[in-house]
């Protein structure tokens, strides 16, 4: 008899419960998409500043068919992709570190996190780069095509994201280069397709509904308060709920991403999960030799 599969919100329950058993014994972990998160925030202001003050803002957001124009144009949507693309490669990266460790029996710091993925910080700003170019080649095939070349060009991005999705643990675990990353990644998903996918993303829709929910519950509130102030506190509460449930998700996404990329590599189940979610995401669970 075959067991039920999961659906996707009680899956996305279920990796959340069982990547917080993990987060509980490393909270440390959170404050690597908080700092992202700021890191991100204050590289856009910065980069607008700098734009608005060499004047190119304008060539950026205008329509301009000059040579001139577009090669400024391309050239800072390039960088706005690398950097951004780096900030947010290089503290998953740290995370991927502590939660490694975590798997193995190890306490890893926050320091320690952040050592890992400064020891891995060449490979992480070429994964940037590689990322960068696609994004940089996508969005343009996407603003020179009509309809039919937009929709390709979202299936070859949601592709691409597909086919990566393991290039990152792949390439701090296991220490492959940026070019077998890639192909690691892809095997890896060979073996996770599917369920993978579905269950995977539940985590994200998971979060969804509890944050639907706090939305739901903040505006009820603010209605029957009906006074300003009050509703302006519920709605700054709102906010840190927000902020904080984006944090936890991330980090759990990225430590069940872990766990399934290692499972998928040697056979064993990492500490602190049940064999029946991590099989469940992973269609042959054979370990390479």
């Amino acid at each position: 008899m075959s067991e039920k599969k999961l659906g996707r919100f009680d899956g996305g329950l279920q990796i959340a419960k069982e990547s917080w058993t993990i987060l509980k014994q490393d909270k440390e972990m959170m404050w690597f998409p908080l700092i992202s998160s700021l890191t991100n925030i204050l590289f856009i202001v910065a980069f607008f500043y700098v734009l608005f003050k060499t004047g190119s803002l304008s060539s950026v957001l205008g329509n301009s068919n000059e040579v001139n124009s577009n090669i400024i144009k391309y050239a800072v949507i390039f960088v706005y992709y690398i950097v951004s693309f780096f900030i947010s490669y290089f503290f998953q990266a740290g995370i991927i570190t502590i939660a490694h460790a975590r798997f193995n029996g190890e306490n890893l710091s926050f320091k320690d996190g952040f050592k890992g993925a400064l020891n891995n910080i060449g490979k992480i700003f070429a994964l940037s780069a590689i990322s960068a170019t696609v994004g940089m080649i996508l969005s343009i095939i996407s603003e020179k095509s009509k309809i039919v070349g937009k929709i390709v060009a979202s299936l070859f991005g949601a592709a691409w994201n597909i086919l990566t999705y393991f290039s990152l643990p792949s390439l701090v675990v296991g220490k492959t280069t940026v070019r077998d990353s890639f192909k690691d990644s892809a095997s890896v998903i060979r073996k996770t397709w599917g369920e993978t996918i579905v269950v995977t993303l539940g985590v994200g829709f998971f979060f969804s509904i509890v944050i639907f929910g706090g939305f739901v519950v903040a505006v009820g509130v603010a209605y029957m308060i009906g006074k300003v102030l009050p509703a302006l506190i519920i709605a700054g509460l709102f906010i840190i709920f927000l902020v904080v449930m984006s944090i936890i998700s991330s980090t759990l996404g990225t430590v069940f991403k872990l766990a399934l990329y290692e499972y998928a590599k040697t056979g064993v189940i990492p500490n602190g999960f049940s064999s029946s979610i991590i099989k469940e995401a992973i269609s042959t669970p054979k370990p390479e030799v």
